[in-house]
């Protein structure tokens, strides 16, 4: 039998990847091997390891276990490999790996010609939530699925200066949607029962501005994000077309003590088009990175559009230990005319960080109106 994914064939689907890595090669004619002295990161090593395991309660997940390392530079080339592995005994399955050349932290701050990225990941919650669309989507309307993705992304990038960076990123994309159930309050949405799996890769374009120190443990500095998020056939998407823009934009600075920061970011995001994955709409609730609301359930607020800010008080306690104290506020809305401030949700909290060489180790607690949420994640949120 064929090897096709509804009606597209693995063999145009690769013919498609390879056609879009060869336009975004041109940001460099330079191979990955040319990373030399005038790229601007140094000509030295920078080998490193560090590996942690994971143990962890989430009332959403239950108990998670685990492990993550990362090595760095073992091959002489700058490069980074980094590894999750990651179960909970509610359901959740997440395995990422990683590979970076340069890596992240090396290129940090850097002029360089040529970056690749490569990350594979399989995500899997056998209790994902869904309440429906609208900031008036009520809790008690919890409805339960089984969400299974699974991700491959390319990425090459360009460090025109120190500050100005440019990503293209081709991602093939799974996902599939089934065992649909009644939440707690016995309800279940019947839009839910229209979702099949579906094949939704998309392209996205990045441009960076960052002045940040560090992309681990950053203290002064800006970055502003432009990212374009486009699916349709063009780029082998048949079950999904859409276009979604977001501009995401942070702050650092030290308060107090050379140790002491305070972070703040505002991100406004939209989606449109013709056929948009239920959960590719713009969500808020949980600890992710661009949905941060950390005492909301995770999609707890979908639509096309959102409004996120963050804000957050890091300090040091002892030793590699660091704490924090954090607001969150967000909104989501169909169009800019149908924005209603007056239902903005706010979450407030406390957190732990465990800083490692490679990578930092964090713990939420939030609180809001709805109760609280307790995560665990690795890096800052933003």
């Amino acid at each position: 039998m064929r090897n096709t994914f509804r009606g597209i064939t693995m063999k145009k689907t690769i013919v498609i990847l390879f056609g879009v890595l060869a336009v975004i090669a041109a940001f460099s004619a330079a191979p990955l091997a040319a990373q030399t002295a005038d790229t601007g990161i140094p000509d030295r090593s920078y080998k490193s390891w560090s590996a942690l395991p994971i143990l962890m309660y989430d009332p959403d997940i239950g108990v998670g276990y685990g492990g993550k390392a990362k090595f760095v530079d073992f091959l002489g080339h700058k490069e980074s490999f980094d590894l999750i592995l990651f179960n909970s005994s509610k359901g959740e399955r997440w395995y990422v790996f990683t590979f970076q050349i340069p890596d992240i932290e090396i290129r940090q701050g850097k002029t360089y010609k040529i970056s690749f990225d490569l990350k594979a990941e399989y995500d899997k919650y056998l209790n994902y939530s869904y309440y429906g669309v609208g900031m008036g989507s009520s809790k008690d309307n919890e409805s339960l699925l089984t969400h299974e993705t699974k991700n491959l992304q390319l990425t090459l990038g360009r460090g025109f200066t120190p500050n100005v960076i440019v990503e293209a990123s081709y991602v093939l994309r799974s996902i599939d949607y089934y065992d649909f159930r009644e939440g707690d309050k016995g309800y279940l949405a019947p839009e839910l029962l229209t979702l099949e799996k579906k094949f939704a890769p998309y392209v996205s374009l990045v441009l960076r501005f960052d002045t940040s120190d560090s992309q681990i443990h950053p203290t002064t500095g800006v970055r502003l994000m432009f990212q374009d998020d486009f699916a349709a056939g063009l780029v082998g998407s048949k079950d999904a077309s859409f276009n979604r823009l977001t501009v995401d934009f942070r702050k650092y600075f030290l308060v107090f003590g050379a140790k002491d920061v305070f972070a703040f970011r505002t991100l406004v995001q939209y989606v449109g088009g013709d056929s948009i994955p239920l959960f590719d709409l713009s969500s808020l609730g949980g600890g992710g990175t661009l949905t941060c609301m950390r005492g909301y359930s995770l999609n707890r607020f979908l639509d096309k559009g959102k409004f996120l800010a963050n804000a957050e008080y890091r300090f040091p306690i002892f030793w590699r230990l660091g704490g924090n104290a954090f607001v969150d506020l967000g909104n989501v809305w169909p169009s800019l005319g149908d924005i209603s401030w007056g239902k903005t949700a706010v979450d407030y909290g406390l957190g732990l960080r465990f800083y490692m060489p490679d990578f930092a180790v964090r713990v939420d607690v939030g609180f809001s109106k709805e109760g609280m949420g307790l995560y665990f994640n690795f890096n800052h949120v933003f």
